[in-house]
C-alpha cells in the first residue's frame, strides 16, 4: 500500500503529460527485471526497494544541502555576534575614556576654582594689610606734621593752614591739642576758621565741600 502510494503520487503529472503527447509512458522509477513466472509480490518488492533507494539518495542530498545551509547560517550568526561584541567593546572603551576625561576636566576645573578663590582671598588680605599700613603711614605723617605745627608759632602756622585745602587743614588741626588749635584758629580768617571748626566738630574723615557753581554768564546787550 505505501509503495503504491509513493509510486502513483510521484508520477501522476509525468504520465498525464506523456499521455497528452500520445506517447507510451516510461517507467516512473527504476525497476529490476524479474524472470518470467516470478511471483508478482517479489516483483513489487523489488520495485519498492528501488524506489526507496532512489528516494534515500535524494533525501540524503537534500539533507546535506540543509546541513550546509544551517552551517553557513550558524557561521554568519557567529560572525555577526563577533562583530557586535567587538563594536560593543569599542563603544564601552570609548565611553570609559570619555568618562575618565570628563572626571579629569572636572577635577582640573575644581582645582582652578579653588586656586582662584584662594588667590582672591590672599589678594583681599594683602589689600587690607596695605590699607592698614597706608593708614598707619598717614597717621604717622599727620602726627609728625601736627607736631611740627605745634612747635611753630600760631602767627606763622595760621597763614599756612589758611591757604591749605580745608580737609588737609582740618586733619592737621585735629592732631593738635585744644589750646594750640584755638591759638591758630584765632589768627586765621574768621570765615575759614568757622568752616574748620564746623568740620572738626563732625570728626574724621574730613572731606572738602564741593566747589560752588560758577556764576551765570552775563547776557549780551544785543539780546
Amino acid at each position: 500500500m505505501i509503495c503504491a502510494g509513493l509510486l502513483f503520487g510521484d508520477t501522476s503529472q509525468d504520465t498525464s503529460h506523456i499521455q497528452s503527447n500520445g506517447a507510451n509512458p516510461p517507467e516512473p522509477f527504476p525497476s529490476l527485471k524479474t524472470p518470467k513466472g516470478a511471483d508478482p509480490s517479489s516483483k513489487q518488492f523489488l520495485q519498492c526497494n528501488a524506489i526507496f533507494e532512489s528516494r534515500k539518495a535524494e533525501i540524503n542530498n537534500q539533507l546535506q544541502v540543509l546541513q550546509e545551509r544551517a552551517l553557513t547560517l550558524q557561521n554568519l550568526q557567529e560572525q555577526t555576534q563577533s562583530l557586535l561584541d567587538q563594536r560593543n567593546a569599542k563603544v564601552a572603551k570609548r565611553e570609559e575614556a570619555l568618562e575618565a576625561r570628563l572626571k579629569e576636566f572636572e577635577a582640573k576645573q575644581k582645582a582652578f576654582k579653588d586656586l582662584q578663590a584662594q588667590k582672591e582671598k590672599d589678594l583681599k588680605k594683602l589689600v587690607a594689610q596695605n590699607e592698614e599700613l597706608l593708614k598707619e603711614i598717614k597717621e604717622a605723617s599727620s602726627s609728625k606734621v601736627a607736631t611740627t605745627y605745634a612747635k611753630m608759632k600760631d602767627s606763622k602756622a595760621a597763614p599756612i593752614l589758611q591757604d591749605m585745602p580745608i580737609d588737609q587743614a582740618a586733619t592737621i588741626l585735629s592732631k593738635l591739642e585744644a589750646k594750640d588749635m584755638g591759638k591758630i584758629l584765632a589768627k586765621m580768617d574768621p570765615q575759614k576758621a568757622a568752616n574748620l571748626t564746623e568740620m572738626l566738630q563732625k570728626g574724621p574723615p574730613f572731606k572738602a565741600p564741593p566747589p560752588p557753581p560758577p556764576p551765570p554768564k552775563p547776557k549780551d546787550e544785543d539780546e
